[in-house]
């Protein structure tokens, strides 16, 4: 596949015609499609997720498939194919379920939880409360039992649907949420279930009997949804302090679904059509996967959830023969290090030619190519196949992913990669690169709805008088930008300049070719002893790129020159890696964690590698403590994968200071 180009001049993003020179600013960058500086708001016809969906109904027909599941076919857990809802049925089906929730004494603007992993009866309960003008406020799943009970609290909601094993959860902080009086289980309900449910005051019924009592006394909305009505309330991931709940409507929705529709129209991002299939990976408690779902829904794109055990993942892939996977880079550098760690161990005729016919493809990159005639036949084609084989778009969003990823993605699947920029108060991505863009390290051009620009932060050496580039931090406008924060006046001010631009926090730069680059996170980056400033998310993603480093997480004391980490190891590719460097790592997994002799192979493997790929000496950690236990075992991930910094801070206290003590 050689994709179509614009050219490597080709102007990305073009600055608002007419805007005035602001002092310490950039002018504003719209898409280059927005020609006449109008932004983009919504796709004529479309004023709500409702009429998001009848338009894909439309567009795929009432009769085909919409929502796909793999069916429990026994009593030991095993699934069979996939099987599908069609859209009319569906639709029948959350047009039920919205009466039942009426009958229940939910009105307009109450707020309902969805407490479980992405499933159909999860896009059911949503487009539920869509239908009837409530609002969904989605619960991650690995929420800790306090947070749980503040998003639960704040929110004010008054109903809870939920898988059982979640149910108990919410039972167990019940006390914490005088509110909730209704419990919906969307799977089995046992008998003490129920016994647990009203001995704490609050009702315990199934998704299925409150849709079946819907279906026999419709209750009419009394208005179906406006374009300011809140959609949704989803709540940050919490990597400082306790979540803030991002008030959505559905303007916000529809602009940035509008967004790719309007591109897709002018040949810069991969065109859908019905024929497309896609896996509903992400959570849809997360902005990026519940976005993606309501443009695909829009288009006429079916979805199919995988189980909820991730290990299932690549199997469920395989089956379902997806066109399209929407992930986060550390789903995809497991799956890099998988490939490479299994060919390195084979070793020989097999890992030469693998070698040989990456390096081919890599090269072919810089010409715009993706595809090989001879090498996607015989080398890559397996590899594709345990991922069911039709893959044609690729899409990393949540983190940067780095440039060895994004080549792997393009040379090993042969198809369209592209990479977002965004935040839950952008409703996932505000930016994203072209279809034919290749080159690494960029984030792409705003979105046809957004508008963006820098201003200085000299504090931390930015300014956008820089040379060659300018550089400072990312302010955002536009339709897709959320209102407020749920209940947080003070907070919502913070997050706004006083005209009106939602500051991001994230430092950026912006090319000759209206690209814009991540290069920093304000909040994060620290200073030290020797005045010199460390970005830790840029060192923790090299060395989580390394075959070994599962996660990282790296410290510096201001009071100290130098740097420390914590590493989560890779068990397998660790003890291979030390059996072909002659070092012993037989034995208990925790005491080769504290082997002294592992720590110096790898601290000497990571300092080779970070700076091989451009770290500075003073970014390189000194010295490692390996930890077998994952940072979301111990409460540290937040549910997108993002590193709780102050919480590992303490978690980890005793162990930084045996750290820099033995570095003394």
């Amino acid at each position: 596949m050689t994709p179509p180009t614009k050219g490597s001049t080709f102007q990305c993003s073009i600055q608002v015609p007419g805007a005035p020179a602001v002092e310490g600013e950039t002018k504003p960058y719209i898409n280059f499609i927005n020609t006449e500086g109008k932004l983009v708001s919504h796709t004529p016809g479309v004023n709500s997720l409702y009429d998001n969906y009848l338009r894909g109904r439309n567009i795929a027909g009432k009769n085909a498939p919409a929502f796909g599941y793999r069916p429990i076919i026994d009593g030991l857990g095993n699934v069979g194919p996939y099987r599908w809802v069609t859209w009319d049925l569906f639709h029948e089906r959350f047009v039920n379920l919205s009466s039942g929730l009426r009958q229940l004494g939910v009105q307009a603007g109450d707020r309902i939880g969805i407490f479980m992993s992405n499933s159909i009866d999860w896009v059911l309960v949503e487009f539920a409360t869509y239908y009837q003008r409530i609002v969904s406020v989605p619960i991650y799943e690995a929420l800790s039992p306090d947070v749980l009970a503040h998003v639960v609290a704040q929110s004010g909601m008054s109903v809870v649907v939920c898988t059982s094993d979640n149910a108990r959860r919410l039972l167990s902080v019940i006390d914490r949420m005088a509110g909730v009086r209704d419990v919906i289980v969307a799977d089995a309900v046992g008998p003490d279930l129920v016994r647990l449910g009203h001995a704490h005051g609050v009702a315990v019924r199934t998704l299925r009997a409150i849709e079946d009592a819907g279906a026999r006394l419709p209750v009419e909305p009394e208005m179906l949804p406006r374009p300011s009505d809140t959609a949704t309330i989803i709540y940050t991931s919490g990597t400082a302090g306790m979540p803030k709940g991002v008030v959505l409507t559905h303007a916000n929705l529809l602009a940035s679904t509008a967004s790719v529709v309007a591109m897709q129209q002018d040949d810069s991002f991969y065109r859908f059509t019905p024929s497309d299939c896609n896996m509903g990976f992400l959570p849809l408690a997360h902005c990026l996967g519940r976005m993606v779902m309501h443009l695909l829904v829009a288009l006429g794109v079916k979805t199919a959830f995988p189980r909820s055990d991730p290990t299932k993942l690549v199997e469920d892939l395989h089956e379902l023969q997806p066109t399209v996977f929407v992930g986060v880079p550390r789903i995809f550098n497991r799956i890099q290090d998988r490939v490479l760690s299994t060919l390195k161990v084979k070793g020989g005729l097999q890992l030469s030619l693998f070698q040989y016919a990456f390096s081919t493809k890599k090269s072919n990159l810089s010409r715009g190519q993706v595809s090989h005639w001879l090498w996607d036949r015989v080398v890559f084609k397996p590899l594709r196949d345990k991922f069911g084989g039709k893959l044609r778009l690729i899409v990393s969003g949540s983190a940067p992913i780095s440039p060895e990823t994004l080549e792997f993605l393009r040379c090993c699947f042969s198809c369209h990669v592209i990479e977002g920029y965004g935040l839950s108060e952008t409703v996932g991505p505000t930016s994203v690169t072209l279809i034919d863009d290749i080159e690494p390290g960029n984030v792409g051009a705003p979105l046809p709805c957004a508008m963006m620009k820098l201003r200085s932060a000299p504090d931390l050496g930015y300014e956008v008088s820089d040379l060659p580039h300018a550089r400072g931090e990312i302010l955002v406008k536009g339709a897709h930008v959320f209102s407020e924060y749920y209940g947080q006046p003070e907070k919502t001010r913070e997050a706004f300049t006083e005209d009106g631009w939602l500051c991001t926090g994230d430092i950026g730069k912006v090319d000759e070719r209206g690209r814009f680059h991540i290069i920093d996170r304000r909040n994060n980056m620290f200073k030290l002893a020797q005045g010199m400033f460390v970005t830790p998310e840029k060192i923790e993603n090299i060395y989580a790129d390394h075959f070994i480093v599962n996660q990282a997480f790296v410290y510096g004391d201001p009071l100290r020159s130098s740097l420390v980490a914590v590493i989560v190891p890779d068990e397998a590719l660790l003890r291979m890696f030390l059996k072909n460097k002659g070092v012993s790592a037989e034995g208990d997994w925790s005491h080769v964690c504290k082997s002294h002799a592992v720590r110096r192979e790898v601290i000497g493997e990571l300092a080779a590698w970070g700076k091989s790929h451009g770290l500075a000496g003073y970014e390189v950690p000194k010295n490692v403590e390996l930890t077998p236990a994952s940072f979301e075992s111990v409460g540290l991930f937040t549910p997108t994968f993002k590193l709780k910094r102050r919480e590992a801070t303490v978690y980890f206290r005793d162990i930084l200071t045996c750290l820099y003590a033995e570095d003394s």
